[in-house]
């Protein structure tokens, strides 16, 4: 008998979009096995994304993170439950907590026997400085664990897909585009979102085996003059370059979360945090290096510069 996974941001996609590609990648990767049934949580079921969903095979049913009442019916009688929040829609620490937390005590209360939830480490505790929509994820695992819910922590890398929408290379004067990810020449671990759906999957079908545990994903990890050198190769004519930027100097650009992103990107290079190619490869053999995925998404790419 399939059995009925619950999927929260299943449709959600603010900026940075995070948690409709997060959910939704998930959401259609279950619908290909026959072993699960979809329930996908939204706001509003008349969404173009909750049509699309439901057309190939989803229940789509209404609730809202911030009304813990509205949780339990979209619980009732699932086995797992995929949960992502989004700590960019409101900009808010506390209240992606408070989110965050309303769904684990719904999970709790509905009997859900297996949580994989989409969380991030707790920057201000490991690093001693802030980072918060790292932290909030970090404190809501956090809570997750003194509850003793039955819970797999997936930790996702930067998407491939962000050189299209989030980070687009920028032209320069002279022509060159730079890539605007402030490493300072560290590596980075980075995937396709669209390989992310099948891991997850795979965690929902080995329960026993990663109940508990906590799984960082990663595709390629490469620095940022790497990625300039691929994009280079198959995007020639057009040149690459990675920027000089120093995370400080991104932490102080102004824009809503550019101080959390910049700590992001210091913990990063300085902390290395656990993300695993071979554990990837393991759930989802198929996920693709960034030589691979920019060799198949040249005219998205293309497109996408200006």
């Amino acid at each position: 008998m399939a059995k009925l996974i619950t999927v929260f941001g299943a449709t959600v996609t603010t900026y940075p979009p995070v948690s409709g590609i997060q959910g939704g990648g998930v959401a259609t990767a279950l619908l290909e096995d026959q072993d699960f049934k979809v329930r996908a949580v939204t706001r509003n079921a008349s969404s173009d994304k909750a049509k699309a969903l439901q057309a190939i095979g989803a229940e789509v049913v209404t609730a809202d993170l911030d009304d813990p009442s509205s949780l339990g019916p979209a619980l009732q009688g699932a086995h797992g439950v995929f949960v992502v929040t989004n700590y960019w829609e409101y900009i808010n620490k506390e209240r992606e907590i408070k989110q965050g937390k309303a769904i684990a005590d719904a999970s709790k209360a509905a009997g859900v026997m297996h949580v994989v939830f989409s969380g991030l480490e707790n920057v201000q505790k490991i690093a001693g400085v802030p980072c918060p929509h790292y932290d909030s994820k970090g404190q809501i695992e956090e809570y997750m664990t003194s509850i003793e819910l039955p819970v797999t922590f997936v930790r996702y890398p930067g998407y491939y897909e962000n050189y299209i929408s989030a980070h687009k290379p920028q032209k320069q004067e002279d022509g060159t585009y730079i890539l605007g990810v402030p490493m300072e020449g560290a590596a980075l671990d980075y995937a396709s979102a669209a390989d992310m759906g099948p891991a997850v999957r795979a965690i929902f079908k080995n329960r026993a085996e990663r109940l508990g545990r906590t799984v960082g994903f990663s595709a390629d990890k490469l620095t940022i003059q790497q990625h300039a050198e691929i994009l280079s190769k198959h995007l020639a004519p057009k040149v690459f370059k990675a920027s000089d930027m120093t995370a400080d100097a991104f932490a102080q650009l102004g824009f809503p979360g550019a101080d959390s992103l910049g700590n992001m990107f210091k913990f990063f290079r300085l902390h290395n945090p656990d993300r695993s190619v071979e554990v990837t490869r393991q759930l989802h053999p198929a996920a693709k290096s960034f030589d691979t995925w920019v060799s198949e998404n040249k005219e998205a790419l293309l497109n996408a510069l200006d």
